[in-house]
């Protein structure tokens, strides 16, 4: 396989979806009560700026992780008086509250050593 075909990854050495999936995990670990989809896609952008996940990237890596049972989903409407607009609450499973555990650990070095070098090179190209 060429190079091309597999870029290597620099900023984070993570796809979008796999911080997608780490975030969601966070932001359910600090909100035990659940989140619809809007509330991720704002969350996101108080860390990312303009930066959120692609909605097909969000709802996929939903249903993933739902399926993989890292999250619990329940039915519910944005308005219960008109139950027109339906909505999903997720919420945080014991083995995604695991596996959260254990991305912290497998992020933090990446996301420390992400951070130098990009310290590195404020320094030296932008000073």
């Amino acid at each position: 396989m060429s190079h091309k075909n597999s870029p290597k990854k620099f900023a984070l050495n993570m796809s979008a979806a796999q911080f997608t999936k780490f975030y969601i995990l966070h932001l359910l670990q600090t909100k035990p009560s659940g989140m619809i989809s809007e509330h991720f896609k704002e969350e996101f952008k108080k860390i990312g700026g303009q930066w959120v996940p692609a909605p097909s990237t969000l709802l996929d890596t939903l249903h993933d992780m739902t399926n993989d049972g890292l999250l619990s989903r329940r039915d519910s409407y944005k308005s219960l008086e008109k139950r027109r607009q339906r909505v999903y609450y997720y919420t945080l499973t014991e083995q995604g509250k695991e596996e959260f555990d254990i991305l912290k650990k497998k992020y933090l070095i990446l996301f420390q050593e992400q951070k130098e070098i990009i310290e590195r090179i404020l320094k030296t190209v932008f000073n």
